[in-house]
């Protein structure tokens, strides 16, 4: 990655045209940087467990890195809608490393859960774990602030709680970063 312009949005298959364009938005505004689109990649099949019936989110991530198109871009974050893992959980909301990024959308969607469809709330949930993996792009670790955004989701519930903001000293810390 270079110091060139801010933060890439990447989407991995198909991902919703309003996610971007929400991201876009409100990520320009948490990192006060430049938020652009850049080139669709297909959906990873190599990164995909038989076993799991999941996608490895590392693997997916060491990709992301190696996008040429995005050589000229401070920070990546890839957007996929498919169920990701770790070796050691069940599942990951996303995943960061270096100046790279990836969230998942499946998890954060009510309706993966049997309960009604709420856009409001998944957009919400959206911002929050692509604010907390690009955080962690920008040097920040899990704080044990619960209101915190980089307070690390184990649960729905403590992305619901968190939300997308930074505690006063998260965002000092990254306010340097930037």
């Amino acid at each position: 990655m270079s110091s060139g312009r801010g933060i890439v949005l990447v989407a991995i298959g198909t991902v919703d045209n309003t996610v971007i364009e929400m991201l876009k938005h409100n990520l320009s505004t948490v990192f006060n940087t430049q938020v652009t689109t850049g080139k669709d990649m297909a959906v990873p099949g190599y990164a995909f467990s038989e076993k799991r019936k999941q996608y490895w989110s590392t693997a997916i991530l060491h990709v992301l890195l190696e996008q040429n198109a995005c050589i000229h871009y401070k920070k990546i974050l890839g957007i996929v809608d498919r169920d990701l893992y770790v070796p050691d959980l069940n599942f990951v909301f996303g995943e960061a490393g270096g100046d790279a990024a990836l969230i998942s959308l499946t998890r954060l969607r009510q309706e993966f859960h049997g309960l009604p469809e709420d856009s409001p709330l998944f957009l919400r949930r959206t911002l929050t774990e692509a604010v907390h993996e690009l955080g962690h792009t920008y040097g920040l670790r899990h704080c044990s602030e619960l209101q915190c955004v980089m307070f690390f989701s184990n649960t729905l519930r403590d992305t619901d709680r968190k939300g997308p903001e930074f505690c006063p000293p998260c965002k000092s810390e990254c306010s340097k970063s930037i």
